[in-house]
C-alpha cells in the first residue's frame, strides 16, 4: 500500500507514451494482488487462529474492529478500480479528453490508498508494534506519499500548461480522423 501503489501511479505521470499506461496497469495489479493477500492473511490470523486482542476478538470488539472494516471497504473500493480505469481509457481515446470516469478512476484511487496507508499505520498501533517500527513506517509513508501527491500535481500542471497552449485539443470534433492530438 505504501510503495506498490503510490510508484504505479507516480509511473503513470513520469513515463512518456503508452508504456506508462502499460507499467501502470501491471504495478497496480500486483500492488493489488498483495493487498487481496494480505487482507487474506488478516481474516485467517483472526478467523482461525482467534488472535485475542484488548480482551477479545479484533472484530468482535467495537474499540478495534475499525481497522479490518477500513482494510475491507478499501478493498471493495479498489476491486472497482481496473473497471473505472479500462473505462476511462476506452472513453478518453475516443474524445481526447477526461470525462467522468476518468475523475472517478483518478479520485477513487487517490482517496482509499490514501485511507490504506493511514490504515496500515493504524494496524501497526494496534497491534502494539514498536517506536522504531511505527516511525520507519510513517517516514516510508510520508515520502511515498509525497512524491506521489507532488506527481500528480506535476501532471495536472503539464496537461494544464499543454491545454493553454493548445497542444491539447477542447472537443474530438474538432480534430479529423486521423489526426493527431499533439
Amino acid at each position: 500500500m505504501v510503495v506498490l501503489f503510490p510508484v504505479g501511479s507516480i509511473f503513470m505521470r513520469i513515463i512518456p507514451g503508452r508504456l506508462s499506461l502499460w507499467i501502470h496497469a501491471l504495478f497496480q495489479i500486483v500492488a493489488f494482488c498483495v493487498y487481496v493477500a494480505v487482507v487474506g492473511l488478516g481474516i485467517y490470523l483472526v478467523r482461525m487462529v482467534q488472535i485475542p486482542f484488548a480482551g477479545g476478538s479484533l472484530l468482535t470488539n467495537p474499540d478495534t474492529s475499525y481497522h479490518p472494516i477500513i482494510g475491507i471497504v478499501v478493498l471493495a473500493f479498489l476491486a472497482i478500480q481496473p473497471i473505472l480505469g479500462i473505462i476511462h481509457h476506452a472513453k478518453f481515446k475516443k474524445v481526447q479528453r477526461r470525462q467522468m470516469w476518468s475523475y472517478l478512476h483518478i479520485f477513487n484511487g487517490r482517496l482509499f490508498i490514501t485511507l490504506g496507508i493511514a490504515n496500515g499505520a493504524l494496524g501497526l498501533w494496534m497491534a502494539g508494534a514498536s517506536k522504531k517500527l511505527k516511525t520507519a513506517y510513517i517516514a516510508v509513508a510520508a515520502v511515498m506519499w509525497s512524491l506521489w501527491m507532488l506527481s500528480a500535481l506535476f501532471g495536472e500542471r503539464r496537461r494544464w500548461r499543454a491545454s493553454k497552449m493548445g497542444l491539447v485539443p477542447a472537443k474530438r470534433g474538432n480534430m479529423n480522423d486521423g489526426d493527431v492530438p499533439f
